[in-house]
């Protein structure tokens, strides 16, 4: 599979505020408070991954299960903060009872076509604690999340038994390049482990439209943070 995808982060600046150039006479007061300073952390994070699909048609759902792991940098300020992640996730897809058209013109009755693929997830997202205490936080948070296609298998079966497996072209007369989606979360902060559940549903499919409509993913999350 002939698929190179380099990322760049860009990390956020690190602003200071410095209140101690000015005071007034016989009196220095502090314009932030203590702690105002903007606080970068690190951490990583593995998971488990849902996937709601809702077929073209509108009657025809799949629900699959994946794995991830990933990485994220956190810049705190108070109780807002801003993060840049970088995921990498597994998720199948499985179609039913159907006829897949092969590039060479062949019309292949298939029991099950079953598509594997692996992506690269780069959210931004930005949120506030509900709750922020020594040991404990709570945080909410939304955001936008890009991902990209990296590595993907299809093949078809017919009562349980492999009979075709896709080329690179008709693979890619199935799979989109890339997709946007939108990202609702809550994630709680315990001393230095972390506990996600995020919910993103896709502005367009991974899949061409004759095959899928909008793809719904549900991440459950934990991991540790520096």
């Amino acid at each position: 599979m002939k698929n190179i995808i380099v990322i760049v982060f860009l990390l956020p600046l690190y602003v200071c505020a410095t209140p101690d150039s000015l005071a007034l006479k016989n009196a220095k007061p502090k314009i932030f408070k203590t702690g105002s300073r903007p606080r970068l952390q690190f951490g990583a994070q593995v998971g488990a991954n849902l996937n709601y699909f809702v077929y073209k048609n509108g009657v025809q759902r799949d629900v699959s299960a994946g794995y991830q792991g990933g990485f994220f940098f956190r810049v705190t300020r108070q109780k807002a903060f801003v993060q840049f992640e970088m995921n990498f996730l597994r998720s199948t897809v499985k179609l039913k009872n159907g006829v897949f058209s092969s590039q060479f013109g062949n019309n292949i009755p298939f029991s099950e076509l079953k598509m594997k693929y692996h992506t690269v997830g780069i959210p931004f997202i930005f949120g506030a604690y509900a709750v922020k205490k020594p040991i404990y936080k709570l945080r909410f948070y939304n955001g936008i999340e890009a991902e990209f296609i990296a590595k993907t298998k299809a093949t078809i079966t017919q009562n349980n038994n492999e009979v075709y497996r896709l080329k690179r072209q008709e693979k890619r007369d199935i799979f989109r390049p890339a997709q946007f989606s939108y990202q609702l979360g809550m994630g709680m902060d315990i001393a230095m482990f972390i506990f996600d559940a995020k919910y993103s549903v896709g502005t367009r499919s991974f899949f061409k439209e004759n095959y899928r409509t909008q793809t719904h993913l549900f991440q459950f999350t934990v991991g540790a943070i520096f």
